[in-house]
């Protein structure tokens, strides 16, 4: 009787899809299509962004008020309003001013912006944002180690399709000017440019509640030379902010800050709305205007993060770059105290230098991967932000999958120091340390 378990004729070779190639491909495809939606929206609703309705009319605002000389009253609610009668009066939707909370040297810039009407202001603004995105995958990817089938060119662009970068259009924020930022920095640090990195990152305090927690990661990471450039560049911007609303206007910021944080009705800054654990506990404990038990228990938490991310970054040293920056982005924006959706964009940072990673890196187990796909995946797609958005009315459960990459991205760095310890211990973690 023949044995049938086995056979011996000759099969014909049968080409295999270049798998990666392919998800690659698909992934630019979907964001392709998500970036041409997010586009309609955006044409539909261009009435209400011209007219005043998004962020930029605060940044506008306080322009204006530098680019007239009224510096000193940056932070003057009344005079905010007036100013944005001139030119927001159609907006229905605000009984009073939308409140500039920036420190005051970011309005230099958009001092700038004022010397044109508010469409041609904003127009302007959303050019150079899109050229910042276009830039910012080649101040990362450094030396022709881009391996994927997408061109370099084309990659910045693909943000387009997140849900992080369509809302910074949709309001007229100014989160890819701080991805620039955290780039170049991020472009400092791999090539033992400490100090300029820090120096870059003074220049990205007018988001100090990342920025600082962020140089914090830094220091406990070895990357000591970081703090002289930083101070340098952050007693600049101080005396800079000091020459605008003078040093009295200055240190009544932070009150002016607590204030709006503490408000009642129509607050701008609503903690559950934030996409970090404070807005996570705050939906599920139940929404309040100032819910300050909850920061009691976050503070320790933060704390431990910081230091966690800093120590796990320290241990593997500079071959593993892209995933020490990306999981110190992740502990800064998940345990910080202010966080929005277009804030996410950051990640773009280390998901494009891990995407350029050297091939003979060690490789990453299942769990990992698994992590990966899960927490990259809804912050990728835009359809997952709009059902929290819409149908669940909590933003903040976006939170869940960057606690997902920040697990997968603490892996990567665990088992990297794992294996250095089995076949170097000599010259674990020397990369960093001591700078």
């Amino acid at each position: 009787m023949p044995d049938t378990r086995r056979c011996d004729i000759p099969r014909p070779d049968i080409p295999r899809p270049d798998t990666p190639r392919l998800r690659s491909w698909l992934l630019a495809a979907a964001l392709l299509w998500m970036a041409v939606n997010n586009g309609v929206i955006l044409w539909n609703t261009r009435d209400r962004i011209r007219h005043g309705y998004g962020d930029f009319a605060s940044f506008y605002t306080a322009g204006t008020l530098v680019h007239r000389g009224l510096g000193a009253e940056l932070y003057n609610h009344k005079l905010q309003w007036k100013v944005q009668q001139e030119f927001a009066s159609e907006v229905e939707t605000r009984q009073g001013p939308l409140p500039y909370v920036r420190p005051p040297f970011e309005a230099l810039l958009f001092s700038v912006f004022a010397r044109w009407p508010y469409v041609t202001a904003l127009l302007l603004w959303t050019i150079i944002k899109l050229a910042l995105l276009a830039v910012i995958p080649f101040i990362v990817i450094q030396g022709g180690s881009w391996k994927q089938p997408i061109p370099l060119w084309a990659v910045g662009l693909l943000t387009l399709g997140t849900f992080p970068e369509f809302m910074d259009l949709l309001l007229g924020q100014d989160a890819p000017l701080l991805v620039f930022l955290f780039a170049i920095s991020y472009w400092q640090l791999a090539t033992d440019r400490d100090v300029g990195a820090g120096i870059i990152l003074g220049l990205a305090l007018f988001k100090f509640q990342l920025v600082i927690p962020f140089v914090i990661v830094l220091w406990i990471a070895g990357r000591k030379r970081v703090l002289g450039g930083f101070a340098a560049s952050a007693v600049a911007v101080l005396a800079i902010s000091a020459g605008i609303v003078h040093w009295r206007g200055l240190l009544k910021y932070p009150r002016d800050l607590l204030a709006l944080n503490q408000a009642t009705g129509g607050a701008m800054i609503v903690p559950g709305n934030q996409v970090n654990l404070r807005g996570l506990l705050v939906f599920l404990v139940g929404y309040s205007p100032y819910p300050g038990r909850i920061h009691w228990v976050l503070a320790p938490v933060a704390l431990a993060a910081l230091v966690y991310a800093g120590l796990l970054w320290r241990k593997a040293g500079d071959r593993l770059l892209a995933e020490g920056f990306g999981l110190a982005l992740v502990s800064v924006i998940v345990t910080g105290y202010y966080a929005s959706d277009y804030d996410l964009l950051l990640l773009i940072v280390p998901l494009f230098a891990m995407c350029a990673r050297p091939v003979d890196l060690p490789q990453t187990d299942r769990v990992t991967q698994y992590l990966e796909t899960a927490g990259l995946l809804p912050l990728l797609l835009s359809p997952v932000y709009w059902f929290t958005r819409v149908q669940l009315h909590g933003e903040c459960l976006m939170t869940i999958p960057m606690i997902a990459v920040g697990a997968a991205l603490a892996r990567r760095l665990s088992l990297a120091n794992e294996g250095c310890r089995k076949t170097t211990p000599l010259h674990c973690g020397t990369g960093s340390g001591g700078r």
